[in-house]
């Protein structure tokens, strides 16, 4: 048999980096139909081999998170003929490639990640992959689910294999892939074995962390792709040893909006459906690691590539000691920002009257800006006044229940400065939340923000 053919060539030391063996064809009595010919999204996660002894701390076990994530091509003949894996082991990652020295996907699959596969008619069978970046060869038993959507198993261990015990899970994939698959919200959650990042679901300490995101085109241009959301965290009940050790440093938990930039998109012919995001946090709700900045490569996956595999690679625009990863799937985040279209009314016992505008976030993502202007054919009877609570360049927090059942809001005032109007022949101007990065509803998106009308009748 294929499995007892390989395991043989692992104990006899054959399984050498770079020279997994590959097969002409699959061997008898075995297929490799389960894994057709095409791009499939993979994750491998779990631990270093724990040897029983204290290690950083005691009592054991002390274990070491580790694992991989990415892309790979198969031909639907029992070879893996390329790929596009980032991996973290020793508390190191390794990666296709960097962006300003953070981790990154290459965005199209190579020769550094090849290996073979085969299943029998039960739909059981192995997975070898041999990752050049990390040096490492892992093999599997691997069961396929229904339909191949999804298949999954543990490593087994061989003479030229990794021993540690790993966990791999292979996702179908939309073959076809594009910009606007990156656009949607998304709940994320991250796993409990933490990668291979410092903490861990196995007595070192664990930081719990759900997102809920989008990512959307900025009002401004209408291409460019940016997001943001809201964490919520549970940093080890406010412990955290790579800082203080042994000292509750934080609250048990805490809430966090952020902002998401694009760095780097694989989407269109020929590209692996791969990408590198910025989260940028900001203080709204009290949040005490804001201004940290965490970089996060993420990898879709499913039928119409609708989820996605996370892990943070960079923290603070540096390469992270490990990956952290998480799995997202599309989420319905119906919420929306509001705006205020403003009138005016004229008397000669109220020549200059006042009105307040209210701008309302009901997005999960936090709405700022960068000022508040005047434009439009009139500008110069209306004036911006003291008294309103939005902030000339600011943020307004997303809404988070948890945090707040109302919607956050601030306000505007607009005081009318010109001549008595006629409701004949009004005067109008507009008020523009510049750099807004959320469309507004009552606002027009132009290439500079979002308009708001002000009309005096």
């Amino acid at each position: 048999m294929k499995r007892n053919l390989l395991l043989a060539m692992a104990a006899a030391g054959m399984w050498l980096l770079g020279s997994v063996p590959a097969f002409a064809a699959c061997p008898a009595g075995t297929s490799g139909a389960d894994l057709s010919a095409g791009l499939w999204t993979i994750k491998i996660e779990g631990f270093a081999v724990d040897n029983a002894t204290c290690g950083t701390s005691c009592p054991d076990p002390t274990p070491q998170g580790e694992g991989c994530f990415g892309v790979v091509q198969s031909d639907g003949a029992c070879d893996i003929t390329g790929g596009d894996v980032i991996c973290g082991f020793n508390q190191t990652i390794t990666a296709p490639t960097t962006i300003g020295g953070i981790p990154a996907f290459r965005g199209t699959v190579t020769a550094a990640d090849v290996g073979t596969y085969f299943f029998n008619s039960n739909n059981t069978g192995e997975f070898v992959l041999s990752d050049s970046g990390s040096g490492k060869t892992m093999a599997f038993g691997v069961v396929a689910g229904l339909g191949n959507i999804t298949m999954q198993g543990s490593s087994i261990f061989g003479g030229g294999t990794l021993s540690d015990p790993l966990i791999l899970t292979i996702q179908k994939r939309d073959q076809t892939i594009n910009a606007s698959q990156f656009i949607s919200g998304t709940s994320v959650a991250f796993d409990p074995a933490g990668g291979s990042a410092g903490g861990s679901g196995l007595g070192k300490g664990f930081d719990a962390v759900g997102v809920a995101t989008e990512q959307h085109t900025d009002p401004e241009t209408g291409t460019i792709q940016e997001g943001g959301g809201t964490i919520f965290f549970n940093v080890d009940g406010g412990y955290d040893s790579d800082v203080v050790p042994g000292v509750q440093i934080f609250p048990s938990s805490l809430i966090c909006d952020f902002h998401s930039t694009v760095i780097q998109q694989n989407a269109g012919a020929g590209q692996d459906g791969t990408e590198l995001n910025s989260a940028g946090l900001n203080a709204d709700y009290g949040c005490p690691l804001a201004p940290a900045a965490f970089q996060t490569a993420a990898v879709l996956y499913g039928t119409t590539n609708g989820n996605a595999y996370l892990a943070t690679t960079g923290s603070a625009g540096a390469a992270a000691h490990g990956l952290a990863f998480a799995n997202g799937t599309k989420s319905i985040l119906a919420g929306s920002d509001t705006g205020a279209n403003l009138i005016f009314v004229t008397s000669a016992g109220n020549p200059h009257p006042t009105v307040t505008g209210t701008i309302t976030n009901g997005s999960t993502e936090p709405l700022d800006w960068t000022n508040i202007t005047l434009g439009g054919t009139s500008p110069g009877d209306f004036a911006i006044v003291a008294g309103g609570t939005c902030p000339t360049s600011g943020d307004l927090a997303a809404w988070n229940p948890v945090a707040s059942i109302a919607k956050p809001t601030c306000t505007i005032k607009v005081q009318y400065t010109g001549p008595l109007c006629s409701s004949g022949s009004p005067t109008t101007a507009t008020y523009e939340l510049t750099g807004a990065d959320h469309t507004m509803i009552l606002g027009t998106s132009t290439a500079t923000g979002e308009d708001f009308t002000l009309k005096c009748l």
